[in-house]
């Protein structure tokens, strides 16, 4: 009725993007869509627990359904959230090889992670057979732990940092000694993408200890969102 205005219509695209690439899933879910439309409509839509206030003033702003009350672009680029950056963390313990700093993702860098820019396969197993990736709440030191229990079961040598790990098997297989590598990067200051994939060796000795040994080890820890889808 009121006519389209792109550049309105854009930004508050721009927060449903924003919203799934801090929270990992969309902002507004109903399996009728006309309840769908009334979310939208009304801005009905909640956030996960580790929002930081700024993100939640920008993201409510941008979801706004007044066009007229929403946050405009130049007082988006002004805002401090949008401004800073996120911190680079030093690595003390390096692994052999390794680079010294522990990158931080953007979105470009979550976009370059997904398959055709579907973000889902972000957050489980990916359609490559030697790569999966999950999301955790769990700082890089859990992680870390979790995995060099598993390797001390299956009879792996560790070498790490604070953002990778590399489990070396002992035992020569059908293409030599197995080798995974593990690397973590942070979304946010609360979660962080673990990219889990087979560095060396036999593709299906490595699909086998990630379902026997790796996945079993590691569910506890792998976020999942169906509390707050459901909400």
């Amino acid at each position: 009725k009121r006519g389209y205005e792109g550049a309105k219509a854009d930004l508050w695209s721009c927060g449903v993007v924003l919203f799934v690439l801090l929270a990992g899933y969309l902002p507004f879910h109903d399996h009728n869509i006309i309840g769908l439309y009334r979310k939208m409509s009304r801005g009905d839509f909640k956030f996960p627990p580790w929002f930081s206030p700024e993100s939640r003033r920008i993201v409510t702003s941008l979801l706004d359904p007044n066009p007229n009350s929403r946050i405009t672009t130049t007082q988006l680029m002004e805002a401090t959230w949008f401004r800073k950056k996120m911190p680079i963390i030093e690595s003390d313990h390096e692994a052999e090889g390794s680079e010294k700093l522990m990158e931080t993702l953007n979105a470009f860098h979550i976009i370059s992670l997904s398959d055709g820019f579907d973000l889902s396969g972000l957050f489980g197993e990916k359609r490559k057979e030697e790569e999966l990736r999950f999301a955790t709440a769990k700082p890089a030191s859990s992680v870390i732990t979790r995995l060099e229990e598993v390797a001390k079961a299956g009879q792996f040598s560790v070498k790490k940092s604070e953002s990778r790990v590399r489990l070396q098997g002992t035992e020569s297989g059908r293409k030599g000694k197995l080798a995974i590598a593990a690397e973590m990067f942070p979304v946010t200051p609360a979660v962080m993408v673990v990219e889990v994939k087979k560095d060396s060796g036999d593709t299906l000795e490595y699909n086998q200890f990630c379902s026997q040994e790796l996945r079993p080890a590691l569910h506890d820890i792998i976020w999942r969102d169906d509390k707050f889808m459901a909400a």
